[in-house]
């Protein structure tokens, strides 16, 4: 469960009308004091009763960019997120003013009982994701047989066709490339950025086999600068650590670095009512000590009109995520991976689930 308490009542009983909609108190739901004096009653203390209309009402309190838009309905397969993107088409590298152009990412499915934090950090998920999408297609490589340029780590390759034949993109021994140290200056003439080199600064052999390299991305080209595109990428330096040194780990590395920082700027702009939850400027220890005051369940647990409400509600709502086991191959596969931990193991089974041995005399 999210550790928040969001929905401040200066009532100490928090009456449902301080709730945001698709949120009612369980029955005799108590409430907490905090120490700045505001009342609330916890949001695990709370059911949720999602509807296309609230989710749309979460969505619009959330702001992140104005690149970023956020869409929130219901199709005929349920309610969902959906996060769209406007910008330029990546694989269009042509010396001019690309148009702008919007674009979405996948479809997110939110149930009717998703607690409204949850709803948020799904957002917060998505946006993430659909800017990944986006970098990964952004660091590219000039192939010296074809003469042409690749994204390599674009989500759009045919996994089925590479996991058929793994032996055409097997990275190199790395004991045959691990003397190649001097070489990563002239290999990183071919690897760009968003169409920005990647320049190495410094290079320093560590501890442990281990190799810090200082890189710095170059200049845009000028009409890249004209666009203004990605501005948080612009002389970017950072530092890559490398297990081994040779190519194909530098390049992980670089494309590592480069979702860090993408996903850095998420956390640090991505607000839910002008608040920036995941953002460094906030105390973990006092987030901490914030959701241990809303969990008093020592005191909670004594309340015997309360307590049974509250376990069975947890109950039914675990039961119901429950998903079928279903047929087939992938069923007889997650039947043997549940049933090697044995009768014992705790949780919901999957609809259908029986332990093997019982399966095979039915």
């Amino acid at each position: 469960m999210a550790i928040h308490c969001l929905h401040p009542s200066p009532n100490r009983e928090a009456p449902s009308a301080t709730l945001a909609a698709g949120e009612v108190p369980m029955a005799f739901a108590p409430s907490v004091e905090l120490s700045n004096g505001t009342s609330c009653i916890p949001q695990h203390y709370l059911r949720y009763h999602q509807t296309p209309q609230t989710i749309s009402a979460i969505v619009a309190d959330l702001h992140f960019d104005s690149h970023t838009p956020v869409f929130a309905n219901a199709d005929d397969h349920g309610m969902y997120l959906q996060v769209g993107l406007i910008g330029r088409e990546n694989y269009d590298r042509a010396p001019a003013v690309r148009p702008l152009k919007l674009v979405y990412g996948r479809k997110w499915r939110i149930d009717a009982d998703t607690p409204t934090s949850e709803i948020i950090q799904t957002a917060f998920l998505a946006i993430k994701k659909v800017r990944e999408h986006e970098v990964r297609e952004l660091l590219t490589i000039s192939d010296s047989a074809s003469g042409k340029v690749s994204t390599p780590f674009s989500s759009h390759l045919d996994l089925p066709l590479m996991a058929r034949n793994s032996d055409l993109v097997a990275a190199p021994d790395h004991h045959a490339q691990a003397t190649r140290t001097v070489r990563i200056a002239h290999f990183l003439e071919h690897v760009r950025f968003g169409q920005r080199q990647i320049v190495m600064q410094d290079l320093m052999p560590r501890p442990q086999g281990v190799t810090l390299v200082d890189l710095k991305l170059g200049t845009l080209p000028l009409a890249r600068q004209v666009e203004g595109d990605l501005p948080e990428f612009n002389d970017l330096q950072f530092t890559v650590l490398l297990q081994t040194v040779n190519q194909s780990e530098l390049l992980h590395e670089i494309m590592a670095a480069m979702v860090a920082h993408s996903d850095r700027q998420v956390d640090e702009r991505f607000t839910y009512q002008g608040f920036a939850r995941f953002s460094r400027a906030n105390d973990p220890l006092r987030i901490a000590q914030l959701s241990i005051a809303t969990r008093p369940y020592a005191r909670d647990s004594a309340n015997t009109k309360f307590t049974p409400i509250f376990k069975a509600m947890n109950y039914a709502v675990d039961a119901s995520r429950a998903p079928s086991l279903g047929q087939g191959r992938l069923a007889e596969k997650n039947r043997r991976m549940i049933d090697a931990h044995g009768p014992k193991l705790a949780g919901h089974m999957p609809q259908g689930f029986a332990p093997l041995a019982q399966w095979l005399r039915a």
